[in-house]
């Protein structure tokens, strides 16, 4: 299957990059049809990628057909058991997901999958409500617009699209109280980009 371009596939590099830093078992929520989990697979240990949408899961389990370390599983993030302790993953990456789950529910799940020390990644959507979140999206349209063009347009598999309900300020808000010390910055593509390393158990203790 062939790689192509897309406002989210544009983070895909700086995922792969974080990945590296920390090896280890990685899991994708919202894999679609496992263009990710290709590129991350040859800087993990393992790699699992989940997504509700069995369709898109058959693609990606086409694409990386001979790809030992990788797993797409059709399932519902929200539904699955919390794993064991040593199951549990040194990278998580969600790239235009969370805003399709409930937002707290989602990112506490998040905490309770992710290792002591790691990392949870998140390129998402938000809704905008402000006035100034009206201002900075029309201001972006023209230059997104030139980026698609010297890209050779968006390029998007068939996926499930839903609209983002809360706003920048309220995902950092929902951010602040469930992973206390997650950083949300407003990015390019009309996308934002979260990181939370998860405290080590040593500095669990402390706090």
């Amino acid at each position: 299957m062939e790689t192509y371009w897309n406002h989210n596939t544009a983070f895909h590099n700086e995922l792969v990059e974080s990945v590296k830093m920390r090896g280890g078992r990685v899991l994708d929520i919202g894999c679609g049809d496992g263009l990710l989990l290709q590129r991350i697979a040859p800087f993990a240990q393992r790699v699992v990628g989940i997504d509700p949408d069995s369709e898109a899961i058959k693609r990606a389990q086409t694409r990386l057909a001979g790809v030992s370390n990788v797993s797409p599983v059709s399932d519902d993030f929200l539904a699955m058991p919390v794993p064991s302790q040593e199951d549990r993953y040194s990278t998580i990456i969600c790239v235009a997901t969370l805003h399709h789950m409930e937002l707290r529910s989602a990112l506490s799940n998040m905490d309770h999958f992710l290792a002591p020390g790691g990392r949870l990644l998140v390129v998402g959507l938000a809704a905008d409500k402000s006035m100034m979140d009206k201002v900075i999206s029309g201001l972006l349209v023209l230059p997104i617009r030139l980026m698609d063009l010297l890209h050779g347009g968006m390029q998007d598999p068939a996926v499930r699209i839903a609209e983002p309900k809360e706003s920048l300020s309220e995902i950092r808000q929902a951010a602040s109280e469930v992973l206390p010390g997650a950083k949300v910055r407003r990015r390019f593509y009309f996308r934002y980009v979260m990181i939370w390393d998860k405290p080590r158990v040593e500095q669990a203790i402390q706090l």
